[in-house]
């Protein structure tokens, strides 16, 4: 597939992805290292589970996948505004969003607890949290706001002086002459 020539970002997009998304991940993270009990019991009863330095080390790597993630989309939507290069990675978190909605249902399906009423509080809100940033995903993939105002990044950088540097891979160096801040 050849890379995409586009380059508008839907504001809200720019907003959501690179700042509001990582923040969710947080959580997660959080989660992941400092709260392994909390982890596990969100889709297992801890009655049913004992936790094991397997299930601590699994769950530090798992919350070691959403520091790179996070740090990926904090970054790299900040470095390029290539709607191919963004929707690549989206589509890919789309995928981790599914296995993880996928890993609850199966969960909750051994524990014949797929039932709203059966399901915990933190249960509901991951699915909730997940299927809304995927929804938001989705509606990114396929297009959803592109067709309002939007800033040509290309464009207000070449404004700025940054046109070659971006494209050339010398940001710092637009940078300093666009802002005339240094850097060094």
């Amino acid at each position: 597939m050849a890379p995409s020539s586009s380059t508008t970002i839907p504001a809200f997009y720019r907003v959501f992805f690179p700042s509001i998304d990582p923040l969710i991940a947080l959580s997660g993270i959080y989660f992941a290292y400092f709260q392994p009990a909390i982890t596990v019991s969100s889709m297992f009863p801890l009655s049913q589970v004992n936790i094991t330095p397997s299930h601590v080390m699994l769950l530090q790597q798992l919350g070691g996948c959403y520091i790179s993630v996070s740090l990926l989309q904090i970054f790299l939507h900040r470095y390029t505004y290539d709607v191919g290069v963004w929707k690549l990675f989206q589509l890919s978190i789309l995928i981790s969003d599914i296995a993880l909605l996928h890993s609850l249902w199966t969960a909750l399906g051994a524990q014949e607890r797929r039932e709203i009423g059966k399901m915990r509080a933190e249960e509901v809100g991951i699915v909730l949290v997940t299927a809304f940033v995927g929804l938001v995903r989705v509606l990114f993939l396929t297009g959803v706001g592109s067709g309002s105002k939007v800033v040509k990044k290309v464009e207000v950088a070449e404004e700025k002086g940054l046109g070659r540097s971006v494209r050339s891979g010398s940001f710092m160096k637009g940078a300093k002459r666009a802002w005339n801040v240094d850097l060094d």
